[in-house]
């Protein structure tokens, strides 16, 4: 006759803890981690006091002209796919990835084609059947960059050729936006004269210290990252959306309210004497 209440309590338990690990906090938009170093508890009262000041946070959109990534192989595989997602997930801006068989056109011709209907940002395309191109072009004035995938191929391990498709797209990008060569060991943009070098080095993507240096580039172009600003913060600059929820519309009221109040102390300049 015990089983029943036993088996209540258990359920109850077993509710509780799913309730718990199914919160998702507003403010950071992580799942809630009943293994983690603070409670259920602390993270709501966390959130209450961040949402009260800030009225939460909005997602700006990143503007501006994108960076295209083009496989314009027979077969195109997850590799540029891949790059493109990294990008975007290190940057913080647009960037598109398309699979357009070149065909039988002039490497170049093709991307500077693709340049002035698509007009992105850059443009780096992975060709192959290019026997006069070398493993990686740059036209920095164009903003195009080609990676021969043929050249990159040979070795035992067969992920390699793949992995060197994968490195060149990055140094392609950095040449275009003004990275040049590194002084750094562990960056990406090193100058390389063998496949040997290329798979020697471990840290395939431009390293953020350099990525930097492309902010000159973005900005002359009119990019603009991806950004989550506070509410708060929006509603001072005047793009704010109009509020959605009850912390949005108390933020809004105080900021409405100190601005009509005007400046709790004011600059009294006093007049000079004559």
């Amino acid at each position: 006759m015990r089983i029943l209440p036993l088996l209540a309590l258990t359920l109850a338990t077993t509710a509780s803890l799913f309730a718990e690990e199914e919160y998702v906090s507003p403010v950071t938009g992580q799942k809630f981690d009943p293994n983690g170093k603070f409670t259920l508890e602390q993270i709501k009262a966390r959130d209450e006091r961040v949402l009260k000041k800030t009225g939460g946070f909005i997602r700006q959109k990143a503007e501006g002209p994108q960076t295209l990534f083009v496989d314009a192989r027979e077969k195109p595989t997850l590799t540029v796919d891949e790059v493109a997602r990294l990008y975007k997930l290190g940057t913080h801006l647009d960037c598109a990835f398309e699979k357009t068989a070149r065909g039988e056109v002039c490497p170049l011709e093709f991307a500077q084609k693709i340049m002035a209907e698509k007009k992105p940002l850059m443009v780096v395309v992975v060709v192959e059947k290019a026997e006069k191109l070398p493993a990686l072009s740059v036209y920095p004035e164009e903003r195009i960059g080609l990676v021969n995938a043929d050249k990159l191929k040979g070795g035992d391990d067969p992920s390699a050729p793949e992995m060197r498709v994968s490195k060149e797209i990055w140094r392609a990008m950095g040449f275009i936006g003004g990275v040049g060569f590194s002084m750094a060991d562990n960056d990406m943009m090193q100058p390389y004269y063998t496949l040997a070098e290329i798979d020697a080095n471990n840290h395939p993507y431009i390293q953020p210290m350099n990525m930097a240096k492309m902010q000159k580039m973005w900005k002359r172009f009119g990019v603009k990252k991806e950004a989550r600003i506070p509410y708060r913060v929006a509603v001072q600059q005047g793009w704010a959306p109009a509020p959605t929820n009850d912390y949005q519309r108390a933020v809004v009221e105080e900021l409405k309210s100190e601005k009509e109040r005007g400046p709790t102390n004011p600059i009294k300049i006093e007049p000079k004497k004559q």
